[in-house]
Formats: structure tokens, sequence, C-alpha cells
């Protein structure tokens, strides 16, 4: 049975543009104030902040979808509106389209390895869920693993896409995005690289940052790598 879902796919020729490096305070409202005062030509059809759950409340995650009612519309606001500042930030715009993916088991490419990314960096009150939402925009999220211990995160991630495309839109369209004040920072993972070995690396490489650190707590780093891998 073929899994169906929007995608939104970074391309030319497009009615839609992706927006990110918002503030999080601005809303769907300032945002299509702001388009449509600047606008040359053209209508603006609709407006959407991507939101994630904190404290009980819808907060903007820094990027949204504007649609309008032209490709020639999307493109010229993309040239236009490059740039242009925002409640203090400068808007970053991207041509992209929503369609609806078939996903056929049997035609997923067998080398899986480049579908897979590595997201350090991450709050640690983020959650799963808030992870999900800001990947899924982009693709069909096939797993999707934030490492635990003692109840709290390690302040990384791993992301699997189900087709190499969506790991490449993901990243190039979240490079510069925050989550809860934080800059994610992504990579894909290596050729033919299992997500245990995946874990395996990034958890060394998690204890080496903590010794290269400005005051690095005085423990051995055995008993480091040792202790995150418990």
């Amino acid at each position: 049975m073929a899994l169906v879902a929007t995608v939104w796919v970074l391309s030319s020729g497009s009615r839609s543009l992706f927006v990110k490096n918002l503030n999080f305070k601005t809303s769907d409202e300032s945002l299509r104030k702001h388009i449509s005062e600047n606008i040359k030509e053209g209508k603006i059809l609709s407006v959407r902040i991507q939101k994630h759950l904190k404290n009980g409340k819808n907060v903007s995650m820094g990027f949204g979808f504007l649609e309008f009612d032209s490709v020639d519309t999307a493109a010229n606001v993309c040239r236009d509106l490059q740039g242009t500042v925002l409640d203090g930030h400068a808007l970053i715009l991207q041509l992209c389209h929503a369609k609806k993916d078939e996903k056929v088991l049997s035609k997923v490419e067998n080398d899986q390895s480049s579908t897979k990314l590595i997201v350090r960096n991450v709050p640690f009150e983020a959650t799963e869920k808030d992870l999900k939402q800001l990947f899924s925009p982009f693709g069909q999220v096939k797993s999707l693993r934030l490492p635990m211990r003692f109840g709290k995160h390690r302040g990384f991630a791993f992301v699997e896409f189900v087709t190499k495309q969506e790991a490449q839109n993901a990243l190039k369209a979240l490079s510069s995005t925050h989550l809860y004040g934080r800059h994610l920072v992504m990579e894909r993972a290596k050729e033919g690289e299992t997500l245990e070995e995946l874990r395996a690396r990034t958890t060394a490489q998690f204890a080496n940052d903590e010794d290269v650190g400005p005051n690095p707590m005085k423990i051995s780093k055995k008993r480091k790598v040792a202790a995150l891998v418990d």
C-alpha cells in the first residue's frame, strides 16, 4: 500500500515560497502585511508560519510558507523581497511547491545512508514531537531518534527520511533554523553508515567537544565516553 503525504520541495516554477529566519514574534498577519505592502503586482493567497506547542501555547518555529496567485508573482517576490527586514530579521526566501508524494516501498532506493541527518545542539526542552513537526514539512520522516539518559535527551538527534531528496530539502531549508532559541547544527550521515554507527560516532564527538571546552571538568575522557554510552 502506498503512503501518501504532502511534501514541500524546493524548486523553481512554483507559486509558493519557503520563508525562514523569521522573528519568533512575527505573526501570520504581520508577515502577510509585510509582503502585501511590498509586492509590485499579483496577490498573496495564503500565509502559514510553522508552529509548535510550548507551555500550552502555539509558538513560531521561525519559518513558514507563502502561496501566490501565479508563478511569476512568487518569482518576483522571491527576488524583490529577498533580505528585506521584518521585526528586525532579514527574510530568507526560497521557491518551493507542495505535492502529493506517493511513497511506494518498492521504489525506495536500497542505499538509505544519505537519507539520514544528524541534528546537534538540540535544546533540552525540545521533544521528539517538536522535531517531527520541524522536519515533516519536507518529506516522510521514516524514523526520529532522540537518545536519552536519566530521563533527559543528550542534545542531539537522528532523523531518517524515505528518500535522499527529502533529506537534502530539509538540510538546505533548515540550515539557519533556531529551536527554542538555539541554532540547530545539521549534517548528512556518511555513506553506508548505520544508525548504530551514527550514534556511536556522535556520542564520541559529543564527549570530545566537552574535552576541548573552555572549562573542561576534571574527569577522564574514558569515563565521560563510558557515561555517555551507558
